[in-house]
């Protein structure tokens, strides 16, 4: 279960839970700790697909908008039903978590129930969902653009071509993954010997090869916010030059080989029009100055009252994936590199001997008995960078630590679906 998503989701639902229909600025009262009961609104994060894997569905309860902690809800029996008669029971695995039993999928022609029994013997029950038609991701690729605010980039475009002719609805996901070069790597690294002020060679560190991977890492991030696309408003069923995402060229991700891993949902008409009001709801700026809806109606509902709805959606979704790759000289050949994560301009020359250090005697250090250079490498802030020659009391030049290291941003471990060509 991706929990900031469903963070953001359960936000959204909790400002929803909150909101009113009139167009004057007024006082709400936040749902704070003091007044959350048992009896408050169930939330139910559920999207089963036609994967074969253990599907997930997270249970929990209106939470207080001044912090990010959901209330999970734990001890529910939770299961999905096929319009065959097949059960897929599943199974608390973290709280408020709950895994399938078995790797199943979603069958085209088939539809699908959720059914949730709590720990007090409430029953909530979804609206049947049928499988959407599978539809492949089309055309992906990376353009050099300029924005509407200016700033110059790259945006990752995606075209989708389907033979129907009913509109189309997709959520989709990402994650980016990105080569990192640490720009002043160098093979050798400081390491501590000895520190004990007031013994004899109190302050001692030598350099020595990395023992592993420092210079090429791979960093990772996954998509933080709602996208959806349709061709409801369109011309046909195609969607054409839909802009997935934007990188600013000043961003380091994309300074050598950059990747994006694309999930793209099919939706039902019904899951289309919830997210889309979900994320319309929560991207407002100012949520109590206009028109609010007192609530966001999905498909889930306590089975002895109809009226007493879940906040949330089970949704059905086929899903599709593609991966694209660039570099950043196909976009931007012969041009200077994005500015590197951290500022590595500015060589340092930390004192190995401390200044004013003073010894009482042997083991008793009466002045200034701390390293400059030793604290700093202990508290791993600082690489190596050249030697200083003929100076004993600060006889290192060092950066940053990811200006040679770059394992401070990523991975040094190559992903299994890297690929350079």
């Amino acid at each position: 279960m991706n929990t900031k998503r469903s963070s953001r989701f359960l936000s959204a639902l909790a400002l929803l839970l909150t909101g009113i229909s009139c167009v004057e600025e007024v006082a709400v009262e936040p749902i704070t700790e003091s007044n959350l009961t048992v009896d408050n609104i169930l939330v139910v994060d559920a999207t089963l697909t036609d994967e074969l894997k253990n599907h997930e569905v997270q249970l929990t309860r209106i939470f207080p908008l001044q912090t990010d902690d959901a209330i999970f809800e734990t001890g529910a029996q939770v299961q999905i039903v096929d319009d065959q008669g097949t059960f897929y029971p599943f199974e608390e695995v973290e709280t408020g978590n709950y895994r399938s039993q078995s790797v199943f999928a979603a069958e085209s022609g088939k539809s699908y129930t959720l059914e949730i029994t709590l720990a007090n013997g409430k029953r909530y029950v979804s609206q049947e969902v049928a499988v959407p038609d599978v539809v492949p991701i089309g055309d992906m690729r990376a353009e050099r653009i300029t924005n509407d605010l200016g700033e110059e980039g790259v945006a990752i475009l995606l075209d989708n071509t389907t033979d129907g002719q009913e509109p189309t609805y997709f959520r989709y996901e990402y994650e980016e993954t990105y080569k990192i070069v640490a720009p002043n790597w160098d093979p050798f690294r400081l390491r501590v010997v000895r520190y004990e002020p007031c013994f004899p060679d109190p302050f001692v560190v030598d350099i020595i090869p990395w023992e592993d991977e420092r210079k090429t890492c791979f960093g990772s991030s996954k998509s933080q916010r709602l996208i959806q696309a349709s061709s409801a408003d369109l011309v046909g069923t195609d969607i054409d030059n839909f802009q997935l995402h934007f990188i600013s060229r000043n961003n380091y991700i994309i300074s050598h080989r950059y990747s994006m891993n694309v999930t793209q949902y099919t939706q039902t008409a019904d899951a289309y029009s919830f997210y889309e009001r979900l994320g319309s709801f929560s991207s407002s700026d100012n949520l109590f100055s206009q028109v609010q809806p007192g609530f966001l109606e999905g498909n889930i509902a306590l089975e002895s009252n109809a009226e007493e709805q879940a906040l949330g959606f089970f949704e059905v979704a086929s899903v599709s994936q593609k991966r694209m790759y660039f570099n950043y000289e196909d976009l931007f050949p012969g041009e200077p590199l994005p500015p590197y994560a951290t500022n590595c301009e500015t060589i340092g020359n930390p004192r190995l001997i401390p200044e004013a250090y003073h010894c009482a005697s042997e083991g008793l250090c009466d002045g200034n008995c701390n390293s400059p250079l030793i604290d700093q490498l202990l508290a791993g802030t600082l690489v190596f960078a050249a030697e200083k020659e003929e100076d004993i009391i600060s006889p290192y030049f060092t950066l940053p630590t990811p200006c040679g290291d770059c394992t401070q941003l990523g991975s040094n471990i190559v992903p299994d679906f890297w690929s350079e060509e």
